[in-house]
């Protein structure tokens, strides 16, 4: 039914931190683009800083991939803007779960829907 693994992301700009908190998005996109198995890749902020990032992966692996990716970013991304909730979507194997563990993601198996 989904094929994909993916997962939500969900923070808050810090006062006085957009600037950075976009510059270090700007990069983490940059070469996130370079990872072929991550399909969607996509930020959303509010005017007062909530921010909500959308990611799909084409397979458990490209999701490894990508986590070694955002690793070397954790730091100030997380400095700019805490993490408030994350949430796993598909069929993640607990290897690729207990790397967010500190996030302690929600998660949710697929129940119904379909993907273009």
């Amino acid at each position: 039914m989904f094929d994909h693994i993916g997962w939500i992301v969900e923070a808050k700009i810090k006062e006085g931190r957009r600037d950075d908190f976009k510059a270090i998005v700007d990069e983490i996109v940059t070469k996130t683009q370079d990872e072929g198995g991550t399909l969607t890749y996509k930020y959303f902020v509010s005017d007062d800083g909530d921010v909500l990032v959308l990611e799909q992966f084409n397979d458990v692996e490209s999701a490894h991939i990508h986590i070694t990716t955002w690793d070397n970013y954790a730091e100030r991304w997380l400095e700019a803007a805490p993490g408030t909730r994350m949430v796993h979507l598909g069929n993640l194997p607990e290897a690729l779960r207990e790397r967010h563990g500190a996030l302690a993601p929600k998660l949710l198996k697929p129940f119904a829907g379909f993907s273009r």
